[in-house]
């Protein structure tokens, strides 16, 4: 029921998010063609191309739900880290062109916009990101989804950007009423170029996270070290003659596979070895929470 419960509230947040994409990107990149501004372009763009991937969070989230099947026998999980790696690279790829693109502005002299009209836009979608961006944190700390979490960092960065926009376009209007009006053709592209290396930051972060579980890097965190507690302690409890284990997180599962040595056949019967896996089960469950737990038994060190 608590999974049920977690999956509907994720999926409440992603659609909440993609209503608000289509309004933001349609809003950006309209405005941004108007009043001539490649800063509220960008802002527009990057909504246009988090419209996608909320799209495909939404659908991963979906999937994730699925159990295992014929085609997939170890679930889905994996969906969900590769969908986020790629979301960071999208944002990355974004972010560097806009850079590039900034620059170039600079380098040839600036451009003027349309003053009036970009602050009415900078101010709504100022607005609009913060709020979904506050929602999707509460909903992705209520139900501990990655999936949420990513998206609402994009709309932290689209937030932030809209926010800088809007503090340029309001130190137009003071340079303006101090005489300096000769700089304001370069604050839309020092605005862009500025923007683009802050917002970098996130996806970086993003990737880095995720990259470890799609290349099956072991999670250096509290679970792993319980996890090498627990074995430890109950070898050295039941006389294990060798283990070796092996764990990975990706996505929302971890996978925990458990090797055990154990050269007395007649002592570590059936009944004994599932006690075993129980008795693991029980000490990890409430850290680890969905598990692909396996254990084997052997008597031979080859296997382990």
């Amino acid at each position: 029921m608590a999974t049920c419960r977690k999956i509907s509230k994720e999926r409440m947040a992603l659609k909440i998010s993609l209503a608000g994409t289509i309004f933001v990107a349609s809003l950006g990149i309209g405005y941004g063609l108007y009043v001539g501004s490649n800063a509220i372009l960008l802002d527009g763009m990057f909504s246009f191309l988090s419209m996608g991937m909320t799209g495909l969070s939404l659908y991963t989230a979906y999937l994730v739900s699925k159990p295992d099947d014929e085609q997939f026998q170890f679930g889905y999980a994996h969906f969900e880290p590769l969908i986020n790696v790629v979301n960071g690279l999208l944002i990355l790829i974004t972010c560097l062109f806009a850079f590039v693109t900034g620059v170039q502005t600079i380098m040839h002299g600036g451009h003027d916009i349309v003053l009036g009209d970009a602050i009415i836009y900078a101010v709504l979608s100022t607005v609009s990101c913060f709020s979904i961006y506050f929602f999707e944190t509460h909903i992705a700390r209520s139900v501990d989804s990655e999936l949420v979490r990513v998206d609402s960092q994009e709309w932290l960065v689209d937030a932030i950007l809209s926010a800088a926009i809007l503090v340029g376009f309001i130190l137009v209007v003071i340079f303006d009423a101090m005489g300096y009006s000769k700089w304001n053709a370069y604050v839309d592209p020092i605005l862009v170029t500025t923007l683009s290396i802050a917002a970098s930051i996130l996806p970086i972060k993003v990737l880095r996270r995720n990259l470890k579980e799609v290349l099956l890097v072991a999670p250096q965190d509290s679970a792993q070290e319980h996890v090498d507690q627990v074995i430890a302690e109950l070898s050295e409890k039941y006389d294990f003659d060798d283990y070796t284990h092996h764990f990975a997180k990706i996505g929302r599962q971890y996978d925990l596979e458990i090797n055990i040595l154990v050269k007395d056949e007649n002592k570590w019967t059936t009944k004994q070895q599932d006690r075993i896996r129980q008795i693991i089960w029980d000490r990890l469950e409430d850290d680890l929470g969905e598990t692909w737990l396996s254990v084997s038994f052997t008597g031979q060190e080859r296997w382990l």
